[in-house]
């Protein structure tokens, strides 16, 4: 290999090293939500109504990107609306509104673009944001609501959930007769007894028998990650890259002798 050849394989090495580790940091991705889209006993019957995750959250960065769900038996149509919500103490607060979506039973699992429409689709802080959807089409004037599409059962199933460290515990509004835009970005969910006192609608309480009891939905959250890569992470590719580039003139020098 020529002086000139052996310049160009090494810029060309360390290129690439540069492009791939600058390519992970626009590449890692977080899945929070039920370990399992799967069939699933019982469907909502109540219209309108609104779920969320309380098992896990986003990760510093994630960019909300794809909803997943598996329905029941239903015929026809049904509408959807994937959430994003900020979670204080209990208090669960709309920051961001998905694509509404008519969907179809299938008999598989389905999954479609998150697609923000108003408010923030990207978890600015750490074990604060999680999704959830709301059963009908939500835009800017209110919510046309819809019976259940995502099957559930009424038992909490064993964690870990998606995520390290995460269970498979939804909460959700327990059949309210809701009046106003009540999916837009900022409206106010609690769990009763969170130490945040008030807002503006009511969540199970699963200190209470019946419906209220917490569940287990098949649906879950495919999420991109806006950030960069873990130092550690980016210093290994780095390092690798440098440690090809030195083989390159090692193997020349020995073939000069």
């Amino acid at each position: 290999m020529s002086k000139s050849s052996l310049r160009v394989a090494v810029r060309l090495v360390l290129l690439f090293t540069l492009v791939f580790a600058l390519s992970l940091t626009q590449g890692w991705a977080t899945t929070i939500g039920s370990t399992s889209t799967v069939p699933r006993q019982f469907a909502d019957l109540a219209s309108g109504q609104v779920f969320i995750y309380d098992g896990g959250f986003l990760s510093t960065g994630d960019v909300a990107n794809t909803f997943n769900w598996f329905g029941p038996t239903f015929s026809g149509t049904q509408d959807l609306t994937p959430l994003l919500f900020s979670d204080s103490n209990g208090t669960f607060t709309i920051v961001g509104v998905g694509l509404p979506e008519q969907v179809i039973y299938t008999g598989v699992s389905q999954s479609f673009g998150f697609d923000l429409q108003s408010g923030n689709g990207t978890a600015l802080s750490a074990n604060t944001y999680t999704f959830g959807f709301v059963e009908g089409l939500a835009t800017s004037s209110g919510v046309t609501a819809s019976t259940g599409s995502v099957g559930h059962d009424n038992t909490v199933d064993a964690p870990p959930g998606l995520s390290a460290g995460s269970t498979n515990d939804w909460v959700f509004t327990p059949s309210l007769s809701f009046t106003g835009n009540y999916a837009a970005v900022g409206t106010t969910f609690i769990i009763p007894g969170s130490s945040n006192g008030t807002a503006d609608w009511t969540l199970n309480n699963p200190a209470l028998s019946g419906a209220n009891v917490d569940r287990t939905y098949s649906a879950n959250l495919n999420a991109s990650s806006s950030g960069v890569a873990e130092p550690g992470t980016f210093s290994l590719i780095t390092g690798a890259g440098l440690v090809l580039a030195g083989l390159f003139r090692y193997r020349y020098s020995r073939g000069r002798r």
